[in-house]
């Protein structure tokens, strides 16, 4: 496919569109959900022939009437005429009902899949994919896009289906009726669609403009809401306004181009169908004064006439509409294009029960963007053994958990967990038997209960709040208004920093990970609080591999071993005591943080 629709845009090339350019994979993607609804599909089709059939009989029936009957004075016949029409309006009326309802239930079940499959997909890759995407453009395919594709799905190709029956029909009949008029009828069609090309390939790169200003509108709003108590803080509301409403302009003004090529449609649409019968008119007139043509040919024609534009201009606006849903499927094909850079799958069988929790980094490197940031790093952690990793801002101490969770996947070298490469785990195995409190704690805006029982939602209540006492959290928990179901708020916002810490170790511990991170787990925490914590650190450590990295060395005191990292390499391993008289880096560190505290 040579990249499709996600290397076109990922390029940044604004490419003319045709329907040759809609490639296999695309509307393989497309039909894959479809397929899953044939019988309702093909019953949504029946339903559509039934209703162009019933529709394209009402003219015909007027040319009988007209010249069999009312011409040569048998008013009788009409009533066969009557009851001829009244069952084509019943049956017209009886199956667009189910036409557009089950194109309607096709339609919101196909987008619903889409969406379904596409936030599974986002949420099995890297890390590195939501680094350099921002999240409002991210949110803005999940939701404005998919929505896009509904109309096309729902309504889109069976008034497509509708549209080129009926067109057909109304040809097939024309020129059953009377050739050289419907030949004469038929002389604007070159010019309808030379027009609807010409538009088209403007309006597809229209649409695409509307996505991307959407995209950025999506990320300015979620960015402002986020970081408020900042903008509020440095009295910035009246600037990001200001950017706000350059952005809505932008939007407005790509809205607005899109519109005008999709306004000038509906102009030629009525000029060719005004122009239509004025042909009709005048040559058919001519025809029945010179006796070659019939009054009720020119009556059926003329509605014919009607019925031909109509259909034609329903094509433009599904036209439209399969422009809009075009660019919107590019951006969601774009996405579902990208591969994971983690294998989930794992390639050795592996007993999660049966871990004893040994850990070993071998050689590892890992680069990013070509930047060298881990350095050929050896570890070796005992089943059980605390395990502490220290060093200046930058040194590389949260890459290296990134990678033993396989946010990253190393450079070169192992990770190797009681003798297995992490690479050969299973990605969810592996996840379960590691549990990281990390530096920074999101909580989700849901009960404290829940918080604590995420990675667990099955956990009984007295299983939460064991772990919660464990961890020292029930005291403040019980105090708060609902207790355990508390609403923490967005990011956890109702609760203090302490807090936060908190209900994150204890979430962690309610998974009983065999391997724990502690990822600077107490950097947050007021002196108070990590009091607290190291009361339940001893019980909370037992028979569990630990990987500590903290810049408090009063938490290094249960390590067994601390490793010292500086730019990206591990320079030293031994006890507090050794390494504050061995190792000037780790000296330095202890004595910044002593006078820090004082």
């Amino acid at each position: 496919m040579r990249g499709g629709f996600g290397h076109r845009i990922s390029s940044g090339e604004k490419e003319s569109f045709s329907i040759k350019e809609l490639d296999k994979k695309v509307l393989k993607f497309l039909f894959h959900y479809l397929k899953k609804h044939v019988k309702t599909l093909l019953f949504a089709v029946f339903s559509m022939l039934m209703v162009t059939g019933s529709a394209l009989v009402g003219p015909f029936l007027s040319k009988v009437a007209i010249d069999r009957y009312i011409s040569q004075g048998n008013l009788s016949g009409l009533n066969w005429i009557f009851v001829f029409m009244l069952i084509s309006y019943a049956t017209l009326w009886f199956f667009s009902y189910y036409q557009t309802y089950l194109s309607n239930y096709i339609g919101q079940k196909v987008v619903g899949n889409i969406r379904e499959d596409l936030y599974k997909h986002l949420q099995s890759l890297s890390i590195d994919f939501f680094k350099e995407n921002n999240t409002g453009d991210i949110m803005s395919r999940v939701t404005h896009d998919v929505n896009a594709l509904s109309d096309l799905v729902s309504t889109g190709f069976v008034h497509l289906l509708n549209d080129f029956f009926t067109i057909l029909g109304i040809v097939f009949i024309m020129l059953f009726l009377d050739i050289r008029l419907a030949l004469i009828s038929f002389i604007t069609i070159p010019f309808i669609f030379f027009v609807v090309y010409f538009l088209g390939k403007r309006m597809r790169i229209a649409y695409q403009g509307v996505r991307e200003k959407l995209a950025e509108l999506n990320a300015d709003v979620e960015e402002n809401l986020s970081g408020i108590r900042l903008i509020q803080a440095l009295n910035r509301e009246a600037v990001n306004t200001g950017n706000f409403k350059k952005l809505s302009w932008e939007n407005l003004k790509a809205n607005l181009k899109a519109a005008s090529y999709f306004s000038l449609l509906f102009p030629v649409m009525n000029l060719s169908k005004v122009f239509g019968e004025a042909l009709v008119l005048v040559y058919g007139g001519w025809g029945v004064v010179q006796g070659t043509v019939s009054l009720g040919v020119i009556i059926a024609f003329m509605g014919y006439v009607r019925r031909f534009f109509a259909p034609l201009a329903d094509l433009s606006q599904v036209y439209n509409t399969y422009q809009s849903a075009g660019a919107a499927l590019d951006r969601v094909y774009e996405y579902m294009e990208i591969k994971p850079k983690i294998e989930a799958s794992g390639r050795a069988e592996f007993n999660e029960k049966e871990i004893k929790g040994e850990v070993e980094f071998k050689n590892v490197s890992f680069a990013y963007k070509n930047e060298d940031v881990i350095k050929n790093i050896n570890i070796k952690i005992e089943p059980g053994e605390v395990f502490a990793l220290v060093g200046p801002t930058g040194a590389g101490k949260t890459t290296i958990v990134n990678l033993l969770t396989r946010l990253y996947e190393v450079g070169s070298g192992q990770i190797i967990i009681d003798d297995t490469d992490i690479r050969d785990i299973p990605l969810k195995s592996l996840r379960n038997i590691i549990s990281v409190v990390p530096q920074n704690i999101f909580l989700f805006d849901t009960s404290i209960k829940k918080n604590i029982s995420y990675d667990k939602p099955n956990a009984e209540f007295e299983e939460i709040k064991n772990v919660a006492k464990q961890v020292q959290a029930h005291e403040f928990i019980k105090n708060l208004p609902d207790g355990y179901e508390t609403k923490v708020g967005e990011g956890g916002v109702k609760l203090s920093g302490g807090q936060k810490q908190l209900v994150s170790f204890a979430r962690a511990m309610l998974a009983d990970p065999r391997v724990l991170i502690l990822d600077e787990a107490t950097s947050s925490v007021d002196a108070y609080t990590e009091v607290m914590i190291q009361k339940a650190m001893k019980e909370l450590l037992k028979n569990r591999t630990v990987l500590m990295i903290a810049h408090r060395f009063t938490t290094l005191k249960r390590a067994n071993k601390i490793g010292v990292l500086k730019e990206g390499e591990l320079i030293d391993i031994g006890k507090h005591g050794e390494l504050l008289t061995n190792n000037d880096v780790y000296r330095e560190l202890f004595n910044k943080q002593k006078r820090d505290n004082q």
